[in-house]
């Protein structure tokens, strides 16, 4: 049970954060100091919460072996759902979303959490053979393959790396040998790296902001976000204060640092960098004492989620990556983001709080 408090209690605080960010943000657009933000951003934030917490609750109640009986299941369902946005209007050159009665969802996101308890079961399955090239490399990889191809053809090419980098630090750290890893990784790069340059496999906004990456450029987007943070300094202007952040593009959720930096500076943003820290070294660390595979590999592929998020928000925001939509978990404006962390956050405090027992 302590182990569940000591997660709530450091998630609780990055969902404080967030909400005060948002609200921030929310006061000035009222103030019409920024007149293209819709009004109202923390109500409909409070809402998409509340959703995510009576989630939580409920996963938190349901007994996580059951989730092992029900995987294939899930992994048909999950593609479904990935499947959805092929069948709606698409968005600037994309379908990522799925819009029913007025209410938007991101298939893809609520796949992530499918996706972790799908490569769980199978490490638990497997256990004994993730150190065969073919039982704990080639076949899990398989599997996830129809995940990459739906999600890839949106598309949502971050989206994509981050469900291949999940899928790999969940078979490496259960036993799949490095090389293969690394090969995985020395390829994806080569293809990434060429696509770049020569313009083929990717959409044209795709290779725009790759190239501009490659080059050294920093987009307009990035760029008012690192001036929101200089601006702030290392102490921030204060709570509430601040209008660079307002002219940030989607700062409410893939830049919410760019607000955080500007009201609290660069110690504000150290104070998150290290919540996120603290949050995946205590969920490593209590896996580590779990005796269930499962448990041991869902907690650990749900802190490699947050860990990846954390890691490519934070390297859009300073210009160490190209521009992509990732939000920064617990923190950022979006249903879909929040409804699914909270989910799986669910899980793993009936993991924590039920103890382990091999099923």
């Amino acid at each position: 049970m302590n182990e569940a408090i000591s997660v709530l209690l450091v998630v609780a605080i990055l969902i404080s954060v967030g909400i005060v960010a948002i609200a921030s943000i929310d006061i000035a657009a009222q103030m019409n100091v920024f007149g293209n933000f819709s009004r109202d951003l923390l109500y409909s934030h409070a809402g998409k919460l509340c959703v995510g917490v009576v989630l939580m609750i409920i996963a938190s109640m349901f007994d996580y072996r059951n989730h092992i009986k029900f995987s294939w299941f899930y992994y048909f369902f999950a593609l479904g759902l990935l499947s959805l946005p092929f069948f709606f209007p698409g968005a600037n050159g994309s379908r990522r979303w799925v819009s029913i009665s007025g209410a938007n969802f991101q298939p893809s996101e609520f796949a992530k959490i499918i996706f972790i308890i799908i490569i769980a079961t199978y490490i638990s399955q497997n256990k004994e053979r993730m150190g065969e090239f073919v039982s704990g490399f080639l076949k899990p990889l398989l599997y996830s393959f129809p995940f990459f191809a739906l999600i890839v053809l949106e598309p949502d090419l971050s989206t994509t790396m981050i469900f291949i980098f999940l899928a790999l630090l969940m078979l490496y750290s259960h036993g799949t040998k490095g090389r293969y890893i690394f090969l995985t990784l020395l390829g994806l790069f080569s293809v990434f790296y060429i696509a770049g340059k020569t313009g083929i496999i990717l959409k044209d906004y795709q290779i725009w902001r790759l190239r501009t990456f490659i080059n050294g450029q920093v987009p307009e987007q990035v760029s008012k976000a690192l001036q929101a943070i200089r601006e702030g300094g290392l102490t921030g202007k204060g709570l509430g204060i601040g209008e660079v952040k307002v002219s940030v593009p989607a700062v409410v959720s893939d830049f919410i640092l760019a607000a955080v930096g500007e009201e609290l500076g660069l110690i504000g943003i150290l104070g998150i960098i290290i919540l996120f820290f603290i949050l995946i070294a205590l969920l490593l660390k209590h896996a580590e004492k779990l005796q269930d595979t499962f448990a041991t590999a869902y907690i650990s592929g749900f802190s490699f989620l947050i860990m990846l998020q954390v890691m490519v928000n934070l390297g859009v925001v300073t210009g160490t990556l190209p521009v992509t939509g990732v939000t920064m978990p617990f923190m950022s404006y979006g249903g879909s983001s929040i409804v699914t962390m909270m989910a799986g956050l669910g899980i793993v405090i009936n993991i924590l709080t039920r103890g382990s027992e091999e099923p």
